[in-house]
């Protein structure tokens, strides 16, 4: 009988949501495959797609796995994760092993908590299946670099391993999971996630891949990227592709050949996702541009952050506002929508910061109509370079794996201790209202809407400007009446 590993992804969110989306759960999707390939029997169970979950990792727990691996980020996530440990101690005998951004983030602590007897800190490929071998008997814990574990009661690290090679992973076992169930509807079509590279070489003080990919950047070689994407696409009937990395875009050259890779094989598919990095967009020329829209991309999310010289300076986002508009008024010459994210509730954000951020956005979608306007809410991570300004600025550091529950972004608008009342309040605002901003709010058919949201949604649009524009928080009734019905807001 082939050996078992059971893998599990936990809830991140639950409630309604007017844009209904469920990407693919790559992070347990690629541990799984090279597991897969050793020959071990592995099953996935996602909490998302399965409402009988409980059942169904009950009944896995009696075939006795070797380990059971869970994935997690720091946030609303861990709640789900702690259940699901809680009841493979329960009901079973299999070591629990966590993997992901938070238990890399924060191994130690992570281990504290008496369900947990392994951490997979970093990518997990190599790591994972070497755990998994160990624990078969196959060779000494101590041998498989990248673990976090308990011995004799202490606390053992067997240190950072070397950073997998993309072109030498085999491509992922996507049979795995049912992919219907994770397609999303992208200006009509439906989409699937894939990545091509990992990483980010910048030295934003805000973002996690500082810590997780130690500011390095490893990309597939531009001929291995297309005939995978070429077998994905073929093999699972794929239309369109989102493709989830940091900077598709920072080698230039190799974007180039992938996207001429595309034409070639006239794979005829669209790419409704692929990040640009802040420097890389302004080496773009408009024979790129031609290149974009012939290979099929249809959107590119650029992230901006704010407005303001002084914040950008604090998260070391050097952005020359002017080429970025100059960039922007290229980019109304194509079919390619720009979604310009922007983030907001930073630790010495001031009310005229954010003033500067909304005066952008409104020129932007005033020199281009197609664009896109996103605010996000800052989440402290740690081990980033901002988490410490925001400790020096209040925030209490969470003691255990329970304290980190509520960090998510919208909880953290209303009771960041960083941020002043008035600040709150403003964010708050803006996080809801700035869905409604752009020419064409919840627009159909980028996202598949719900249409009684697309219809509130264009209707209440001018308001929404009007409170942005002028940052006017106050008597948020609409927002109130969100959160009542719960379609807004809801955290976890």
């Amino acid at each position: 009988m082939r050996k078992r590993v059971l893998l599990v992804y936990p809830h991140y969110v639950t409630g309604w949501l007017a844009q209904p989306r469920l990407a693919i759960p790559l992070s347990v999707l690629c541990v799984a495959t090279p597991v897969s390939r050793a020959g071990y029997e592995v099953k996935i169970i996602d909490q998302r797609t399965e409402p009988d979950w409980r059942s169904i990792l009950i009944n896995e727990l009696s075939h006795e796995p070797i380990c059971v691996g869970i994935s997690t980020m720091t946030g609303p996530q861990l709640k789900y994760a702690l259940e699901i440990s809680s009841l493979v101690k329960k009901y079973g005998h299999s070591p629990v092993v966590w993997g992901g951004i938070h238990p890399s983030l924060l191994p130690e602590q992570t281990l504290q908590n008496e369900n947990i007897d392994f951490v997979v800190q970093g990518e997990g490929e190599n790591t994972f299946l070497e755990l998994v071998q160990a624990l078969e008997g196959q060779k000494p814990l101590s041998s498989v670099k990248g673990i976090w574990y308990r011995e004799n009661g202490e606390i053992r690290k067997t240190g950072l391993p070397t950073f997998v090679d993309l072109n030498q992973q085999p491509p992922i076992a996507y049979d795995l999971i049912d992919l219907k169930k994770y397609s999303r509807v992208l200006f009509g079509l439906n989409h699937h996630n894939f990545f091509t590279s990992r990483g980010c070489p910048r030295q934003c003080t805000f973002c996690y891949n500082t810590v997780i990919n130690r500011k390095k950047w490893r990309a597939m070689d531009p001929e291995i990227a297309v005939n995978r994407i070429k077998d994905f696409v073929k093999k699972y009937k794929v239309q369109g592709l989102i493709i989830n990395e940091s900077n598709f875009f920072l080698d230039l050259d190799r974007a180039r050949s992938i996207l001429k890779g595309f034409i070639k094989e006239n794979l005829n598919i669209a790419i409704s996702k692929v990040n640009i990095d802040f420097s890389t967009l302004f080496e773009i020329q408009p024979d790129d541009l031609i290149l974009l829209e012939k290979a099929g991309c249809r959107r590119i999310p650029v992230a901006i952050e704010s407005g303001s010289h002084k914040i950008r300076t604090l998260l070391n986002k050097p952005i020359d506002i002017q080429l970025l508009l100059e960039v922007n008024r290229l980019l109304n010459n194509t079919k390619i929508v720009p979604n310009y994210l922007f983030m907001m509730g930073f630790p010495t954000e001031t009310r005229d910061d954010l003033s500067e951020s909304i005066a952008l956005a409104f020129k932007l979608i005033a020199e281009n109509q197609r664009a896109g306007i996103y605010f996000n809410i800052y989440t402290p991570y740690p081990g980033t370079e901002l988490f410490n300004t925001a400790v020096k600025h209040g925030l209490k550091i969470p003691q255990s794996i329970e304290e980190w529950i509520p960090f998510h972004y919208r909880h953290l608008s209303q009771n960041g201790p960083w941020l002043t009342a008035e600040m709150r309040k403003i964010v708050r605002m803006l996080d809801f209202c700035s869905f409604f901003i752009g020419q064409r709010p919840l627009l159909h058919p980028t996202e598949k809407t719900s249409a009684i949201a697309t219809l509130i949604g264009r209707l209440y649009a001018p308001i929404a400007r009007l409170r942005v524009r002028k940052l006017w928080y106050h008597f948020p009734i609409e927002v109130t009446a969100a959160r009542f019905f719960r379609i807004y807001g809801k955290q976890y």
